[in-house]
């Protein structure tokens, strides 16, 4: 029983409603790699909360505030970077993956997933993986994309070395900064236009479909610094 215990990832829940909290309470409890070690409703309660039971991962409402604010994840972060922060939200989009990203929670989940796709994600940030823009994957793509590397490897020959011209990394840079396209060509006096013609150009490169790709290829491997 000590070892079951001692190999279960230790989550604490920070959430809005009780209904939600209630069901991950009883989801957590009927699986044993999973140990609730505490849970809240309110954000004042968070960061006490992390600092006396230092969970493995925190799972965070992304509107756990009164608006959405990335300040405490950024701060929860900061404070305790041996807990991984995985947000939980009830709508999932580019733009709330990058605020997430650079917030520094290490992945993001729906609220409409199911119970199996939740327990991944935990598992995998747990682990030292990130779980972003996953939120249609089904549990069986899941695990087959739960080595991070896995996609870089098979495709190593066509981004290992990709060259980009100095517009390219400008703009690479600034996307991975999650400035939109108008942003960045406001940024780099020129047309939108051409903003979104060399990111398409920098996604065939390095073999990415979205920002949010992006943005995780160049933390890991410091593409565009």
């Amino acid at each position: 029983m000590t070892d079951r215990l001692h190999h279960k990832v230790r989550v604490l829940v920070a959430e809005n409603f009780d209904l939600i909290r209630i069901g991950l309470r009883a989801l957590f409890k009927d699986h044993t790699s999973v140990h609730l070690v505490a849970e809240t409703g309110d954000i004042a309660n968070l960061f006490a909360l992390v600092a006396e039971h230092r969970p493995d991962v925190a799972l965070i409402d992304w509107q756990l505030s009164e608006c959405v604010d990335t300040e405490h994840i950024c701060k929860l972060t900061r404070l305790h970077p041996q807990t991984k922060v995985l947000a939980f939200s009830d709508c999932i989009s580019e733009s709330i993956n990058l605020l997430a990203f650079h917030s520094g929670a290490s992945g993001i989940i729906s609220k409409h997933h199911s119970s199996q796709v939740l327990l991944s994600a935990i598992h995998a940030i747990h682990a030292g993986e990130t779980w972003f823009s996953r939120d249609t994957a089904e549990p069986e793509q899941q695990q087959a994309r739960s080595d991070p590397q896995a996609e870089i490897r098979c495709n190593d020959n066509i981004w290992a070395h990709p060259k980009f011209s100095n517009c390219e990394r400008r703009i690479a840079f600034l996307a991975t900064q999650g400035l939109s396209a108008k942003e960045i060509s406001i940024r780099l006096d020129i047309t939108e236009k051409t903003v979104r013609n060399q990111l398409s150009a920098i996604y065939r490169k390095t073999g990415v479909k979205k920002q949010i790709e992006l943005c995780l290829i160049a933390s890991q491997f410091d593409l565009f610094k």
